[in-house]
């Protein structure tokens, strides 16, 4: 009796201990992997980064419910899936005179990768339409016609979205989204 008693009891214990140690691990591996997307969110929108080419790009194709917000007042651009927030990037937005318009739009069929307009003497390298086909666009920051950045341009914008080239060249390669909502 006490042979079976003490297999019985070792046999509980065994299993007990499994079962802390499983719950044990699973219990890391939940900590490891919530640091690490604290860590990535910490990185992709810490005030310290300032330069695009260190943000953390999320592959867009593979979410879904993807929206778009852009705060005039606060001159950024945020990118959801669902409610949850995927990306910041900060933006130019219209001048006073020639506003960005706001309310609910979706991203239009018209893009391209450069766009020069003789009238105004300055481009973009990358633009997508998001109101009247071409007339309201997001695009990279303005450049000349030979696509180099021109510094300072972005505060006479009209009517348009900027952003940094590479933060925009990443969103238009990973199929740029299909709905977008101004505040």
């Amino acid at each position: 009796m006490r042979k079976k008693f003490s297999k019985k009891v070792f046999i509980l214990l065994l299993t007990f201990a499994n079962l802390v140690v499983g719950y044990s691990l699973c219990r890391q591996l939940m900590n490891i992997r919530h640091e690490s997307e604290v860590k990535i969110d910490a990185y992709a929108f810490d005030k310290n980064v300032k330069k695009s080419q260190k943000k953390i790009y999320p592959d867009l194709s593979e979410l879904d419910h993807l929206s778009i917000l852009v705060s005039i007042s606060q001159q950024k651009m945020i990118v959801y899936s669902g409610n949850k927030v995927i990306f910041k990037t900060k933006v130019s937005t219209g001048a006073k005179e020639t506003p960005t318009p706001t309310g609910k739009f979706a991203i239009e069929a018209e893009r391209g990768e450069f766009l020069y307009d003789d009238s105004l003497n300055r481009g973009a390298c990358d633009w997508v339409s998001f109101k009247d086909h071409g007339g309201y666009r997001f695009e990279s920051l303005p450049t000349d016609w030979k696509g180099k950045i021109l510094k300072g341009e972005s505060k006479k914008l009209e009517r348009l979205v900027q952003m940094a080239m590479l933060d925009f060249q990443k969103k238009m390669q990973n199929g740029f989204l299909k709905t977008c909502q101004r505040e």
